[in-house]
């Protein structure tokens, strides 16, 4: 508990907003999907899988589980892999009132637009399997980053790997994206 605390806390102070990104891609997605404020048609749905869920969910905050909701119809994904199979709950967040397929990783050759990771479930190798199910334009959404130090440790060296171009901590959730025309560079945002 004292690691999750003090992890916050330097997340705080290390953290921006928009005014903080000098990426033209980056500052897009945060003032134009992060911050969205405005009213969605799918936010009574949300809350309702969110309330039918609680205690069962691996995302425990409504606020992130609307930013989750918004982020393949603002990017336009159709192809989506869970690659933690217990996470019910996030498929059903993504396909409310977006025209997405969830696809089975392991039966599935195609490349997926996203992926979701439960950073409790999964491991560095297995992380990185991932990537060849990738393509450019392509995000991997991890979350729990901060809820072990192993999980930390992880977030870390995935920032460092060679493939990955962008990440983005939320503190909630880690946000890697491969855009081979996008300079290397690590975001801290507060959402």
């Amino acid at each position: 508990m004292l690691f999750r605390i003090t992890s916050y806390l330097k997340f705080l102070l290390k953290s921006t907003n928009q005014h903080g990104v000098h990426s033209p891609f980056v500052y897009d997605l945060v003032t134009r999907c992060f911050y969205d404020t405005k009213k969605q048609v799918t936010h009574k749905s949300i809350k309702r899988l969110f309330k039918d869920y609680n205690g069962k969910r691996s995302i425990n905050s409504l606020k992130t589980t609307k930013l989750l909701s918004r982020l393949s119809s603002y990017f336009g994904y159709t192809k989506v892999a869970i690659a933690d199979n217990s996470s019910d709950f996030v498929s059903k967040v993504l396909s409310i009132d977006n025209s997405i397929s969830i696809v089975d990783l392991d039966k599935q050759n195609d490349l997926c637009d996203l992926i979701y990771v439960n950073l409790n479930t999964t491991n560095l190798n297995n992380l990185e399997d991932l990537f060849s199910k990738t393509h450019n334009n392509s995000l991997i959404i991890v979350s729990n980053i901060y809820q072990s130090k192993e999980n930390t440790s992880t977030w870390k060296k995935v920032k460092c790997l060679s493939a990955v171009r962008v990440t983005i901590d939320t503190y909630r959730l880690g946000f890697i994206f491969f855009r081979k025309e996008q300079v290397k560079e690590h975001f801290a945002i507060r959402v």
